[in-house]
C-alpha cells in the first residue's frame, strides 16, 4: 500500500478545492441523521458549479447510495456531465469530520464521466488531490461491437 501511495501524482489544493471541502462539511451538518446520512459529497463541474449529495444508508446494503453518486445525480439532473473535482466527507453531526476516499463503485462511476476528474483525499490536516484515473488503474471498459 505504501508503494502505491508514494507513487500517486498528488496535487496541492486550490482555494476552490478548499471551498469544496467546506461545502461538503456544511452539507454533512445540514442533512446528518445518525446511521442513515453520514457521508456528504460536493462536486465541482468544469463550469464551476457546485452540486452536493448525501449518502443514504438502506436496510438492504446493496441499495445504499453513496454521497458521491448522490452528488453526481444532482449534477446530472441539472444537465451537468463534465466534472472537475469531487470530495466526500464523513461527519458525526457534532462538528467532527473526516475526508473519505471513494469506494470502488464510486471510482468506477466518477471515471465513467471523466478520467481527469480530481478527487480530494488524504486528511483534513493534509488534504491533496489526485486524478480518479490514478485511483483506478486498469479500469474495466466494455468493448463495443466490432472492436
Amino acid at each position: 500500500m505504501d508503494v502505491f501511495l508514494n507513487n500517486l501524482k498528488k496535487s496541492k489544493l486550490s482555494d476552490e478545492d478548499t471551498k469544496l471541502i467546506q461545502v461538503a462539511k456544511e452539507t454533512a451538518d445540514k442533512l446528518h441523521l445518525d446511521g442513515i446520512h453520514e457521508v456528504a459529497s460536493a462536486l465541482r463541474t468544469r463550469k464551476k458549479q457546485i452540486f452536493t449529495g448525501i449518502h443514504t444508508n438502506a436496510n438492504v446494503g446493496f441499495a445504499d447510495v453513496c454521497g458521491e453518486v448522490a452528488a453526481m445525480c444532482h449534477a446530472l439532473a441539472h444537465g451537468e456531465r463534465e466534472y472537475e473535482a469531487i470530495v466526500a466527507v464523513w461527519g458525526d453531526g457534532r462538528g467532527k469530520y473526516e475526508l473519505l476516499s471513494p469506494c470502488g463503485r464510486c471510482r468506477e462511476l466518477i471515471s465513467d464521466f471523466s478520467k481527469d476528474t480530481f478527487v480530494i483525499v488524504g486528511s483534513l490536516d493534509e488534504p491533496y488531490k489526485v486524478k480518479i484515473s490514478d485511483l483506478l488503474p486498469l479500469k474495466y471498459r466494455r468493448l463495443s461491437k466490432g472492436s
